[in-house]
């Protein structure tokens, strides 16, 4: 990283800190890549649930595929959102005392730990310490769950990592936000009060 020009927080002797916009940005990558990765991971493992069933006709099998993904994507979705808050709660200060340390792989390596663990207590708390092989139908709705999260987590902080850094090389823009219509007036009139000069009407 050659500068700091873009950034209000990063500087030389905190090259990895982030501001509270993309922490919240790394949250919702996180909930999005996992919510992808959960649903394409069941809709694989229902498909092949389904494949033996062979009295059901395509389309009800299609149907009853798409219903079984929306029950999933719902629960999975609230259960999450509802997760994600806390989840940013517990890493914030995290990010912070490593904001000093400038090597990505040591980052990747917190995050990969930090999902493991999200992983561990979901399989812990579904299974009560009971998972066994061969996994049944029931506990692939445990371990891909858990493996997506295992893998959201560091992905998404890396993703999000990558995107401040080269913004602040200079390689990409960042996104400009949406204008505020009621601050470009007044923008304006205040522009309009200065071009006027004291005195004048």
């Amino acid at each position: 990283m050659s500068g700091f020009a873009s950034s209000p927080v990063r500087t030389a002797e905190e090259p990895m800190a982030f501001t509270t916009d993309e922490l919240l940005r790394g949250g919702v990558t996180a909930w999005v890549v996992f919510m992808v990765l959960l649903v394409c991971g069941e809709a694989v493992h229902l498909m092949f649930l389904m494949a033996p069933q062979e009295v059901l006709p395509g389309p009800e099998r299609a149907a009853a595929l798409l219903l079984g993904l929306f029950g999933v994507a719902l629960t999975a979705g609230f259960v999450s959102g509802v997760a994600m808050p806390i989840g940013l709660a517990l890493v914030l200060p995290i990010a912070r005392a490593m904001s000093k340390v400038r090597s990505v792989a040591v980052h990747l390596a917190l995050y990969v730990a930090l999902g493991l663990g999200v992983a561990g207590v979901y399989v812990a708390a579904c299974t009560r310490g009971q998972l066994h092989l061969p996994l049944s139908g029931w506990d692939y709705f445990v371990i891909i769950p858990a493996a997506s999260a295992l893998i959201a987590v560091p992905l998404a902080w890396w993703w999000t990592a990558r995107r401040a850094l080269r913004i602040d090389s200079g390689l990409i823009a960042p996104r400009r936000r949406r204008p505020d219509p009621d601050a470009a007036h007044e923008d304006r009139v205040t522009a309009a009060d200065h071009a006027e000069g004291p005195g004048e009407s």
